[in-house]
């Protein structure tokens, strides 16, 4: 897997339109996919148990990712401390949080998905702000907004534009993304890396705010 630090060029314009890449670099709050409707008299929290259950799993990912990592889940301190470290924040009246991994393909890519479980709304939002702001400042590059059409209360997704490693020989292009959602009380992070194209992790997206709003709501994810 390539170093950012070691590679020689970096493209200045996103490469794939259609994958989604572009746009401003301006940070938005607001829901970036479908109506929020149907949230309303709902459980807002999930355990450790249920959000093990709204993993995106094999058979429900989007093609071009696979190879699915043992997933874990947290809660007490534990949880606390997974989620400080992506939030930047106490996470106070957090319940639980979990965390998986894939790879995708063609490549060597990796997608992660992290979740975070609030007991209300308000707390999770808190949260998902801060990781927000925590995330996009991190980043040294110039940014470029990520379309993505999730079932979400709030999304916001940002897009690296496609940097080229020549340290094989070949001329390789790699697709770096991060989509942070807020579905009722659960906050959900997908980063990926080295991805062959940046629909894999906005299908996956789509998918993994579908299941934790299916949890949300009582239902089974897999029905």
């Amino acid at each position: 897997m390539r170093s950012r630090a070691g590679l020689t060029v970096v493209a200045t314009v996103c490469a794939l339109l259609l994958a989604g890449c572009g746009g401003g670099d301006t940070e938005s709050s607001r829901r970036n996919g479908d109506s929020a409707e149907g949230h309303e008299d709902v459980r807002v929290s999930l355990s450790a148990v249920q959000l093990r259950e709204a993993m995106p799993a094999a058979g429900t990912l989007p093609k071009g990712v696979g190879g699915v990592s043992r997933p874990d889940t947290y809660e007490g301190q534990e949880a606390v401390d997974k989620c400080g470290s992506e939030t930047g924040t106490g996470c106070s009246g957090l319940v639980a949080s979990g965390i998986d991994g894939y790879t995708t393909y063609p490549g060597e890519g990796d997608l992660f998905w992290h979740a975070f479980s609030f007991d209300t709304a308000e707390n999770a939002q808190v949260a998902w702000k801060a990781m927000v702001s925590r995330k996009r400042k991190e980043e040294t590059e110039a940014l470029k907004a990520l379309k993505v059409s999730a079932d979400a209360d709030e999304v916001n997704a940002y897009c690296l534009t496609p940097d080229y490693d020549y340290s094989t020989g070949k001329d390789m292009k790699f697709y770096e993304a991060t989509v942070m959602m807020r579905i009722e009380g659960v906050v959900v992070l997908l980063v990926g890396y080295d991805m062959p194209d940046f629909e894999v992790i906005q299908k996956l997206a789509t998918i993994a705010a579908a299941r934790v709003t299916a949890v949300v709501q009582g239902k089974n994810p897999d029905a």
